[in-house]
């Protein structure tokens, strides 16, 4: 992305830029523009996003944050669980505990029912009612010992069935806490997947958000650079717009010029069959003279044919060598070709008949010559019409 919008700043800039071509300052004013007007669409446009961007972040923001509540709450419930099935937990140890208690006190009051049983047995075997009550002194002591044996098996069976039913009722508390017991982990699990479910929702929010904040910061990166962008538009804008009332300042523009150089036409505007100039499929020749070519000696003065500013151009081997282009205001512009020499600065505000260098064969010439071409909103004219 940064490779394209610098690919995009270069052509923005390169077709802009002043004295490169024989483009006019309202040309280049008005190409400006339109790039700036487009720079400006990518700007909302990317602002636009901006927003879109920040209202979705402030969207995500909201639901982390009733998740994050959800979560809280869901860890204050499980929290709240756990302790209760550690209760339930703690309850069902004691009531086991006391279960194996009642048990082993069960055993023991049944292993000693066994023996008073098995004593009160042997007891009947080596004696009657007849035999007791005649070794007793009187019939009173033989029923108090009557009374007392059944007396003893009596309590001691009541022992035995309180136990029992203590048993019985341990047995049926450790049942309800251990159902109790169920109930509660199923609650402490379903809580814990609640928590599990929030948790990835948040995770899965919390990558969006950061996905979001990602895309919201390349885009703020394109809007920096589209916005120096048109900075230098603006500024390119400001530039040419003072050059160009410069030039007018200067006093031409009026399409008037005087002779850059003297001496004879060697070859006239318009189609020609020199193979070596310009291909223009509407001349029977296929080839087409964009101005005049003055045959003065080397080294001759070259005088500014109306006032402007002056661009040295690069040098062009294989067409003009050495050349100038003079921009004068209100779409004219005027060339200066196969120059030997510069006598202005690139850029420099020039006055009608002013010097500005010196003839010479530079580049695709046969001999010393000027050419001189006149372009009046992007059209080449002959320099004839208008030379006084």
């Amino acid at each position: 992305m940064k490779a394209a919008v610098a690919l995009v700043i270069a052509a923005v800039l390169v077709g802009i830029a002043p004295g490169v071509s024989a483009d006019q300052y309202t040309d280049q004013i008005k190409a400006a523009k339109h790039k700036q007007a487009q720079v400006d669409q990518e700007i909302a446009s990317l602002r636009a996003q901006i927003a879109a961007a920040k209202n979705q972040e402030a969207q995500l923001r909201a639901i982390i944050g009733a998740l994050d509540t959800q979560i809280a709450a869901t860890e204050a419930q499980v929290a709240a669980a756990q302790v209760q099935l550690q209760q339930i937990e703690a309850d069902l140890t004691a009531a086991q505990g006391r279960l194996v208690t009642a048990q082993n006190q069960l055993a023991a009051e049944k292993r000693q029912l066994s023996r008073e049983l098995v004593v009160i047995y042997e007891l009947q075997q080596q004696s009657t009612p007849i035999r007791n009550l005649l070794k007793s002194g009187n019939f009173n002591d033989f029923w108090t010992q009557l009374i007392d044996s059944r007396r003893i098996s009596a309590v001691e069976l009541r022992t035995v069935y309180q136990i029992q039913a203590k048993e019985d009722e341990i047995h049926g508390i450790i049942s309800q806490i251990s159902t109790e017991k169920e109930q509660q982990a199923a609650v402490v699990d379903q809580l814990q997947t609640t928590q599990n479910q929030l948790t990835q929702q948040r995770a899965a929010q919390q990558t969006a958000l950061n996905d979001l904040a990602a895309l919201q910061a390349k885009d703020e990166q394109l809007a920096q650079q589209w916005t120096a962008v048109e900075n230098q538009i603006n500024a390119q804008i400001a530039h040419l717009q003072a050059e160009e009332a410069a030039a007018l300042a200067a006093g031409g523009g009026h399409g008037r010029f005087v002779w850059p150089d003297s001496g004879p036409i060697s070859q006239g505007f318009g189609c020609t069959p020199f193979a070596f100039e310009a291909y223009d499929p509407h001349c029977p020749s296929r080839h087409f003279h964009n101005g005049i070519d003055i045959a003065g000696p080397c080294g001759n003065n070259i005088v500014a044919a109306d006032s402007g500013i002056a661009y040295l151009q690069p040098y062009d081997p294989y067409g003009f060598g050495n050349y100038i282009i003079m921009v004068h205001g209100n779409g004219w512009e005027t060339l200066y070709g196969h120059m030997d020499g510069f006598a202005v600065g690139n850029g420099q505000i020039v006055t009608r008949g002013q010097q500005i260098g010196w003839e010479g064969s530079s580049g695709n010439s046969t001999g010393c010559h000027l050419h001189f071409s006149v372009n009046h909103n992007n059209q080449w004219v002959n320099p004839l019409s208008y030379l006084s």
